[in-house]
């Protein structure tokens, strides 16, 4: 047997033995889910109410899943722009995934009212994944995993 075919042979068990370990990890398996999940955004309306002088945003947003197991629901990731790609702000907004499956997705309708939003500015969206350590507390979905 060759030196290389020797190694191999003695790492094949702590390979497997790592592998069963991540496998049984309830973060890992939910990074794994998430990383199936796409979300573009399609187009928005801001509309200004001049009896309160508040502003609400209107998105419109398709969610996509690429796999077989889907979960509940979903942290999107939207991050307000300025005209100059400069970013203003972040919110991570929940969205209910049931029933989602693989396939064209899902159009979700989202409306906020706490954006600092100027003419010119851009709305963007993902589902980020890995998820850092220090964040999860940011994602819904990671709450039933701890």
């Amino acid at each position: 047997m060759s030196a290389r075919a020797n190694s191999l042979r003695l790492l094949a068990p702590t390979l497997a033995l790592l592998l069963a370990a991540c496998a049984g990890d309830p973060i890992l398996e939910l990074e794994r889910q998430r990383a199936r999940y796409s979300a573009t955004m399609n187009g928005f309306v801001v509309r200004d109410d001049p009896a309160t002088g508040k502003q609400e945003i209107v998105l419109d947003v398709l969610v996509q899943f690429d796999g077989q197991d889907p979960l509940d629901g979903v942290t999107v990731d939207l991050s307000v722009a300025d005209a100059a790609g400069r970013e203003k702000a972040i919110r991570h907004l929940w969205v209910d995934t049931r029933g989602l499956s693989k396939g064209p997705g899902k159009q979700v309708t989202l409306t906020l009212t706490d954006l600092p939003y100027l003419p010119g500015d851009g709305f963007f969206v993902e589902v980020r994944a890995p998820i850092p350590a220090a964040e999860r507390g940011d994602y819904r979905e990671f709450a039933a995993a701890r």
